[in-house]
Protein backbone atom coordinates (compact mmCIF):
# COMPACT_ATOMS: atom_id res chain seq x y z
CA UNK A 1 0.00 0.00 0.00
CA UNK A 2 1.99 3.12 -1.00
CA UNK A 3 1.65 5.93 1.40
CA UNK A 4 0.06 9.27 0.13
CA UNK A 5 2.33 11.46 2.20
CA UNK A 6 5.99 11.18 2.57
CA UNK A 7 8.08 11.48 5.80
CA UNK A 8 10.93 14.30 5.85
CA UNK A 9 13.93 14.61 8.55
CA UNK A 10 10.63 13.04 10.67
CA UNK A 11 8.22 15.37 9.60
CA UNK A 12 4.61 14.75 8.38
CA UNK A 13 4.67 16.62 5.07
CA UNK A 14 2.26 16.38 1.67
CA UNK A 15 3.25 15.17 -2.00
CA UNK A 16 3.61 18.49 -4.16
CA UNK A 17 2.94 20.73 -0.72
CA UNK A 18 6.46 20.08 1.26
CA UNK A 19 7.24 23.48 2.61
CA UNK A 20 10.70 24.91 3.91
CA UNK A 21 10.62 27.55 6.68
CA UNK A 22 14.52 28.72 8.57
CA UNK A 23 14.29 30.17 11.45
CA UNK A 24 16.88 30.47 14.36
CA UNK A 25 15.51 28.20 17.13
CA UNK A 26 14.84 29.01 20.37
CA UNK A 27 12.60 28.19 23.26
CA UNK A 28 9.43 29.41 21.22
CA UNK A 29 9.78 29.18 16.93
CA UNK A 30 7.59 30.48 14.55
CA UNK A 31 7.13 28.17 11.67
CA UNK A 32 4.13 30.35 9.85
CA UNK A 33 2.30 32.89 10.49
CA UNK A 34 0.61 32.23 14.01
CA UNK A 35 1.80 29.21 15.54
CA UNK A 36 4.29 29.49 18.38
CA UNK A 37 4.95 26.87 21.32
CA UNK A 38 7.16 26.78 24.67
CA UNK A 39 7.58 24.00 26.57
CA UNK A 40 6.78 24.25 29.77
CA UNK A 41 7.36 20.74 31.61
CA UNK A 42 8.41 17.31 31.35
CA UNK A 43 6.93 14.22 33.39
CA UNK A 44 10.07 12.24 33.00
CA UNK A 45 13.43 14.62 32.41
CA UNK A 46 16.37 14.02 30.77
CA UNK A 47 19.01 12.01 32.35
CA UNK A 48 16.21 9.48 33.94
CA UNK A 49 17.85 6.31 35.42
CA UNK A 50 14.86 3.64 34.72
CA UNK A 51 15.43 -0.10 34.39
CA UNK A 52 15.95 -2.07 31.28
CA UNK A 53 12.28 -3.30 30.50
CA UNK A 54 10.71 -1.05 32.29
CA UNK A 55 7.65 0.42 30.33
CA UNK A 56 7.15 4.05 31.05
CA UNK A 57 4.90 7.45 30.24
CA UNK A 58 6.50 10.53 28.95
CA UNK A 59 4.05 13.58 29.35
CA UNK A 60 5.08 17.06 28.20
CA UNK A 61 3.08 19.88 28.63
CA UNK A 62 3.42 22.96 25.86
CA UNK A 63 2.22 26.77 26.13
CA UNK A 64 0.33 27.71 23.01
CA UNK A 65 2.50 31.22 22.68
CA UNK A 66 0.94 31.81 19.12
CA UNK A 67 -2.24 33.42 17.85
CA UNK A 68 -3.58 30.30 16.33
CA UNK A 69 -5.98 27.97 17.98
CA UNK A 70 -4.95 24.18 18.41
CA UNK A 71 -7.24 22.14 17.12
CA UNK A 72 -7.13 18.48 18.48
CA UNK A 73 -7.44 14.89 16.61
CA UNK A 74 -4.76 13.20 13.96
CA UNK A 75 -6.36 16.11 11.82
CA UNK A 76 -5.19 18.85 14.16
CA UNK A 77 -2.20 19.46 16.09
CA UNK A 78 0.12 16.53 16.60
CA UNK A 79 3.57 16.27 18.64
CA UNK A 80 5.11 14.22 15.93
CA UNK A 81 8.18 12.11 16.40
CA UNK A 82 11.50 13.87 14.43
CA UNK A 83 13.91 10.92 12.92
CA UNK A 84 14.64 7.65 14.46
CA UNK A 85 12.78 5.81 17.09
CA UNK A 86 14.95 4.16 19.60
CA UNK A 87 12.67 3.75 22.79
CA UNK A 88 9.61 1.96 21.67
CA UNK A 89 7.64 4.68 21.39
CA UNK A 90 3.86 4.01 21.37
CA UNK A 91 0.94 6.40 21.45
CA UNK A 92 -2.04 6.13 23.19
CA UNK A 93 -4.48 6.86 20.39
CA UNK A 94 -5.40 4.51 17.08
CA UNK A 95 -4.59 6.03 13.86
CA UNK A 96 -7.10 5.46 11.45
CA UNK A 97 -4.98 6.51 8.51
CA UNK A 98 -3.70 3.39 6.55
CA UNK A 99 -1.29 5.46 4.77
CA UNK A 100 -0.03 7.07 8.25
CA UNK A 101 3.24 5.79 8.98
CA UNK A 102 4.56 8.59 11.81
CA UNK A 103 4.67 8.08 15.55
CA UNK A 104 2.64 10.96 16.71
CA UNK A 105 0.49 12.39 20.27
CA UNK A 106 -3.05 14.07 19.88
CA UNK A 107 -3.95 16.66 22.24
CA UNK A 108 -4.56 14.45 25.67
CA UNK A 109 -7.81 16.47 26.46
CA UNK A 110 -9.25 16.19 23.17
CA UNK A 111 -10.13 19.72 23.47
CA UNK A 112 -8.94 22.52 20.82
CA UNK A 113 -6.21 24.59 22.80
CA UNK A 114 -6.73 28.13 22.91
CA UNK A 115 -3.76 31.18 22.38
CA UNK A 116 -2.00 31.30 25.71
CA UNK A 117 -3.69 28.01 27.25
CA UNK A 118 -1.87 24.67 27.61
CA UNK A 119 -2.10 21.52 26.48
CA UNK A 120 0.14 18.18 27.39
CA UNK A 121 0.62 15.54 24.76
CA UNK A 122 1.97 12.06 26.60
CA UNK A 123 3.34 8.86 24.92
CA UNK A 124 4.47 5.43 26.06
CA UNK A 125 7.99 3.99 25.83
CA UNK A 126 10.27 1.01 26.82
CA UNK A 127 13.58 0.71 28.19
CA UNK A 128 15.83 -1.38 26.41
CA UNK A 129 17.94 -4.23 27.41
CA UNK A 130 21.32 -2.51 26.47
CA UNK A 131 22.61 0.26 29.49
CA UNK A 132 23.25 3.54 27.67
CA UNK A 133 21.67 6.38 27.27
CA UNK A 134 18.63 6.71 24.71
CA UNK A 135 16.22 9.55 23.29
CA UNK A 136 13.67 9.85 21.16
CA UNK A 137 12.79 12.94 19.89
CA UNK A 138 9.30 15.21 18.63
CA UNK A 139 8.06 18.40 17.62
CA UNK A 140 4.68 20.38 16.78
CA UNK A 141 3.14 19.84 13.91
CA UNK A 142 0.44 21.85 12.44
CA UNK A 143 -3.31 20.86 10.86
CA UNK A 144 -1.90 22.01 7.78
CA UNK A 145 1.10 20.13 8.24
CA UNK A 146 3.65 22.44 9.32
CA UNK A 147 6.46 21.90 11.82
CA UNK A 148 6.97 24.60 14.41
CA UNK A 149 7.82 24.82 18.39
CA UNK A 150 11.15 23.27 19.54
CA UNK A 151 11.98 19.65 19.21
CA UNK A 152 11.01 18.09 22.84
CA UNK A 153 12.68 14.93 24.03
CA UNK A 154 12.66 11.96 26.10
CA UNK A 155 15.80 10.95 27.04
CA UNK A 156 16.45 8.02 29.54
CA UNK A 157 19.46 6.40 31.03
CA UNK A 158 19.60 2.52 31.39
CA UNK A 159 22.25 0.73 33.88
CA UNK A 160 23.90 -2.46 33.35
CA UNK A 161 21.55 -5.15 35.14
CA UNK A 162 21.35 -8.49 34.76
CA UNK A 163 21.05 -10.74 31.67
CA UNK A 164 21.12 -8.43 27.96
CA UNK A 165 20.20 -11.34 26.13
CA UNK A 166 16.60 -11.33 26.61
CA UNK A 167 13.68 -10.18 23.99
CA UNK A 168 14.18 -6.66 23.53
CA UNK A 169 11.22 -5.47 23.34
CA UNK A 170 11.96 -1.52 22.84
CA UNK A 171 14.03 -2.71 19.56
CA UNK A 172 11.49 -4.43 18.16
CA UNK A 173 8.57 -1.71 18.66
CA UNK A 174 11.35 0.48 17.49
CA UNK A 175 12.10 -1.24 14.64
CA UNK A 176 8.04 -1.76 13.71
CA UNK A 177 8.02 2.08 14.33
CA UNK A 178 10.99 2.98 11.93
CA UNK A 179 9.82 0.48 8.67
CA UNK A 180 6.15 0.29 9.31
CA UNK A 181 6.03 2.08 5.91
CA UNK A 182 9.06 0.98 4.39
CA UNK A 183 10.92 -2.13 3.15
CA UNK A 184 12.65 -3.84 5.68
CA UNK A 185 16.37 -3.36 6.59
CA UNK A 186 17.17 -6.76 3.79
CA UNK A 187 15.73 -4.47 1.12
CA UNK A 188 13.46 -7.01 0.15
CA UNK A 189 9.81 -7.61 -0.03
CA UNK A 190 7.13 -10.01 -0.71
CA UNK A 191 4.95 -9.46 -3.31
CA UNK A 192 2.84 -12.65 -2.87
CA UNK A 193 2.83 -16.05 -1.36
CA UNK A 194 6.41 -17.04 -4.03
CA UNK A 195 7.63 -14.37 -4.83
CA UNK A 196 9.88 -11.12 -3.93
CA UNK A 197 11.54 -8.50 -5.06
CA UNK A 198 14.61 -6.38 -3.96
CA UNK A 199 13.73 -2.62 -3.33
CA UNK A 200 16.27 -1.12 -1.30
CA UNK A 201 16.39 -0.99 2.44
CA UNK A 202 13.96 1.76 4.32
CA UNK A 203 12.27 2.83 0.42
CA UNK A 204 8.76 3.36 0.49
CA UNK A 205 6.60 0.26 0.72
CA UNK A 206 5.77 -0.84 -3.16
CA UNK A 207 2.31 0.01 -4.59
CA UNK A 208 1.00 -3.66 -4.43
CA UNK A 209 -0.67 -5.64 -2.24
CA UNK A 210 1.96 -8.06 -1.03
CA UNK A 211 2.50 -10.83 1.14
CA UNK A 212 5.54 -9.23 3.45
CA UNK A 213 3.59 -9.88 6.60
CA UNK A 214 5.69 -12.19 8.47
CA UNK A 215 9.04 -10.97 6.90
CA UNK A 216 7.98 -7.66 7.92
CA UNK A 217 6.97 -9.33 11.53
CA UNK A 218 10.56 -11.56 11.57
CA UNK A 219 12.57 -8.71 11.20
CA UNK A 220 10.55 -6.54 13.97
CA UNK A 221 11.31 -9.24 16.42
CA UNK A 222 14.49 -11.24 14.97
CA UNK A 223 18.20 -10.69 14.37
CA UNK A 224 18.77 -9.95 10.75
CA UNK A 225 22.58 -8.68 10.08
CA UNK A 226 21.75 -5.44 8.80
CA UNK A 227 19.96 -4.60 11.69
CA UNK A 228 18.30 -6.00 14.48
CA UNK A 229 14.60 -6.08 16.02
CA UNK A 230 14.32 -7.37 19.03
CA UNK A 231 16.97 -10.31 19.06
CA UNK A 232 15.05 -13.96 18.54
CA UNK A 233 16.93 -16.30 16.58
CA UNK A 234 14.37 -16.40 13.64
CA UNK A 235 15.56 -18.90 10.90
CA UNK A 236 16.02 -17.84 7.62
CA UNK A 237 13.53 -20.10 5.10
CA UNK A 238 14.29 -18.38 1.94
CA UNK A 239 17.14 -16.54 1.42
CA UNK A 240 18.57 -14.20 0.44
CA UNK A 241 15.05 -12.47 2.37
CA UNK A 242 15.50 -12.45 5.99
CA UNK A 243 13.56 -14.82 8.44
CA UNK A 244 10.50 -16.34 7.60
CA UNK A 245 7.75 -15.64 4.74
CA UNK A 246 4.53 -17.34 5.74
CA UNK A 247 2.18 -16.23 8.82
CA UNK A 248 1.50 -19.98 9.98
CA UNK A 249 4.60 -20.85 10.06
CA UNK A 250 6.70 -18.29 11.71
CA UNK A 251 3.67 -18.25 14.40
CA UNK A 252 3.16 -22.17 15.21
CA UNK A 253 6.97 -23.73 13.79
CA UNK A 254 9.01 -20.66 14.63
CA UNK A 255 8.01 -19.65 18.01
CA UNK A 256 4.97 -21.69 19.33
CA UNK A 257 6.10 -25.20 19.15
CA UNK A 258 9.67 -24.32 20.02
CA UNK A 259 8.31 -23.33 23.57
CA UNK A 260 9.46 -19.33 22.64
CA UNK A 261 5.92 -18.35 22.46
CA UNK A 262 2.43 -19.08 23.70
CA UNK A 263 -1.47 -18.41 22.43
CA UNK A 264 -3.01 -16.21 24.82
CA UNK A 265 -6.84 -15.53 25.10
CA UNK A 266 -7.00 -11.77 26.17
CA UNK A 267 -5.11 -9.04 24.50
CA UNK A 268 -4.85 -8.06 27.78
CA UNK A 269 -2.30 -10.86 28.33
CA UNK A 270 -0.02 -9.26 25.39
CA UNK A 271 3.00 -7.17 25.89
CA UNK A 272 4.41 -4.89 23.16
CA UNK A 273 6.55 -6.69 20.99
CA UNK A 274 3.94 -9.69 20.59
CA UNK A 275 2.06 -10.61 17.62
CA UNK A 276 -1.31 -11.19 16.23
CA UNK A 277 -2.56 -13.51 13.80
CA UNK A 278 -5.59 -13.39 11.34
CA UNK A 279 -7.79 -15.87 9.15
CA UNK A 280 -9.73 -14.10 6.95
CA UNK A 281 -12.30 -17.05 6.83
CA UNK A 282 -13.78 -17.91 9.85
CA UNK A 283 -11.53 -20.55 10.29
CA UNK A 284 -10.11 -20.91 13.33
CA UNK A 285 -7.41 -23.65 13.28
CA UNK A 286 -3.78 -21.39 14.08
CA UNK A 287 -2.19 -23.48 11.31
CA UNK A 288 -4.54 -21.59 8.67
CA UNK A 289 -3.55 -18.07 9.71
CA UNK A 290 -3.92 -16.10 6.38
CA UNK A 291 -1.82 -13.22 8.16
CA UNK A 292 0.53 -11.94 11.08
CA UNK A 293 0.83 -8.27 12.44
CA UNK A 294 2.83 -7.15 15.13
CA UNK A 295 1.53 -6.00 18.67
CA UNK A 296 3.03 -2.59 19.34
CA UNK A 297 1.35 -2.06 23.17
CA UNK A 298 -1.18 0.13 24.03
CA UNK A 299 -4.11 -2.09 21.77
CA UNK A 300 -2.25 -1.07 18.26
CA UNK A 301 -0.71 -2.72 15.22
CA UNK A 302 1.93 -2.46 12.99
CA UNK A 303 1.97 -4.55 9.38
CA UNK A 304 3.32 -5.53 5.95
CA UNK A 305 2.12 -5.80 3.37
CA UNK A 306 -1.55 -4.52 4.13
CA UNK A 307 1.02 -1.47 5.76
CA UNK A 308 0.21 0.13 8.45
CA UNK A 309 1.30 1.75 11.84
CA UNK A 310 -0.80 1.96 15.01
CA UNK A 311 -3.87 1.01 13.85
CA UNK A 312 -6.48 -0.64 16.54
CA UNK A 313 -5.90 -4.35 16.73
CA UNK A 314 -9.57 -4.84 17.68
CA UNK A 315 -11.49 -2.72 14.66
CA UNK A 316 -8.75 -2.67 12.06
CA UNK A 317 -9.49 -6.34 10.36
CA UNK A 318 -13.08 -5.75 11.74
CA UNK A 319 -14.73 -9.15 12.75
CA UNK A 320 -11.99 -11.52 11.27
CA UNK A 321 -10.40 -14.70 13.47
CA UNK A 322 -7.75 -13.15 15.35
CA UNK A 323 -5.14 -15.28 17.32
CA UNK A 324 -2.84 -13.49 20.25
CA UNK A 325 0.70 -14.81 20.94
CA UNK A 326 2.23 -14.18 23.47
CA UNK A 327 6.83 -14.35 23.06
CA UNK A 328 8.63 -15.09 26.01
CA UNK A 329 11.47 -12.63 27.29
CA UNK A 330 13.76 -15.42 27.97
CA UNK A 331 14.38 -19.46 27.97
CA UNK A 332 11.70 -21.18 30.33
CA UNK A 333 13.48 -24.10 31.94
CA UNK A 334 11.56 -26.93 32.05
CA UNK A 335 11.70 -30.13 34.27
CA UNK A 336 11.05 -33.38 34.33
CA UNK A 337 11.60 -36.62 36.54
CA UNK A 338 13.18 -39.93 35.11
CA UNK A 339 13.74 -42.32 37.51
CA UNK A 340 16.46 -41.28 40.07
CA UNK A 341 17.11 -38.37 37.61
CA UNK A 342 15.85 -34.77 37.04
CA UNK A 343 15.82 -34.09 33.74
CA UNK A 344 16.23 -29.97 32.69
CA UNK A 345 15.42 -28.12 29.39
CA UNK A 346 15.38 -24.87 27.91
CA UNK A 347 15.09 -23.31 24.16
CA UNK A 348 18.35 -23.13 22.23
CA UNK A 349 16.51 -19.56 21.03
CA UNK A 350 18.53 -17.44 23.38
CA UNK A 351 22.19 -18.18 22.94
CA UNK A 352 24.16 -17.95 26.00
CA UNK A 353 22.26 -19.41 28.78
CA UNK A 354 23.59 -21.28 31.59
CA UNK A 355 22.27 -23.54 33.97
CA UNK A 356 23.22 -22.51 37.60
CA UNK A 357 22.07 -24.91 41.04
CA UNK A 358 21.34 -23.51 44.54
CA UNK A 359 20.92 -25.52 47.81
CA UNK A 360 19.26 -22.33 49.39
CA UNK A 361 16.67 -19.74 47.93
CA UNK A 362 18.04 -16.71 50.43
CA UNK A 363 18.83 -13.31 49.21
CA UNK A 364 22.54 -14.21 50.24
CA UNK A 365 22.72 -18.11 48.65
CA UNK A 366 25.58 -18.63 46.27
CA UNK A 367 24.47 -19.94 42.77
CA UNK A 368 26.99 -22.13 41.33
CA UNK A 369 27.66 -22.89 37.28
CA UNK A 370 26.64 -26.58 36.55
CA UNK A 371 29.64 -28.12 35.24
CA UNK A 372 28.08 -30.73 33.06
CA UNK A 373 27.67 -29.55 29.40
CA UNK A 374 24.28 -30.13 28.74
CA UNK A 375 22.63 -31.73 25.10
CA UNK A 376 20.78 -30.13 21.79
CA UNK A 377 18.18 -32.10 21.04
CA UNK A 378 16.12 -30.26 18.33
CA UNK A 379 15.49 -26.86 19.56
CA UNK A 380 16.24 -27.76 23.42
CA UNK A 381 19.38 -28.15 25.13
CA UNK A 382 19.18 -30.68 27.86
CA UNK A 383 20.95 -32.00 30.77
CA UNK A 384 20.43 -34.72 33.26
CA UNK A 385 20.99 -35.01 37.15
CA UNK A 386 21.02 -37.26 39.51
CA UNK A 387 18.42 -36.26 42.37
CA UNK A 388 19.89 -36.18 45.99
CA UNK A 389 18.43 -35.96 49.76
CA UNK A 390 19.16 -32.33 49.87
CA UNK A 391 16.72 -29.72 47.74
CA UNK A 392 18.54 -28.32 45.09
CA UNK A 393 17.15 -25.38 43.08
CA UNK A 394 18.29 -24.56 40.02
CA UNK A 395 18.07 -20.85 37.20
CA UNK A 396 19.15 -20.19 34.13
CA UNK A 397 21.63 -17.49 33.60
CA UNK A 398 23.68 -15.17 31.01
CA UNK A 399 26.50 -16.35 30.80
Amino acid sequence: MLSHGLIAYGRRVTIGALLFCSAMQTGSFNASAGDAAQLISVLVTNGTRIMPRTIFTQTWTIHNTGTTTWTPTAAGYTLNMVGTDYLGAVPFTANTDGSWYQVCAWINSGQSVAPGAQATFSMSFIAPETAGSYTDAFQLVSASSVAFGPDVTVQITVPAYGSTNQYDRAKAVSYANNYAGYVCSDGYYWTNGSNFGYYGPHTTVPNITGDDCAHFVSSCIGRQSSQWGGGLNIPTRVSPTYGEPGASHLVVTDLIAPGYAVEVSSLSSLSPGDIVGWNWYGDTNINDLSHVTFYLGNGLLASHADSALDVSATTYYGNYVRHLIHIYDSPTLTTTVSGTNMVLSWGTNWAGYNLYSSTSLSPSNTWTKVSKTPFTAGVLKVLTNAMSQTATFYCLRNP
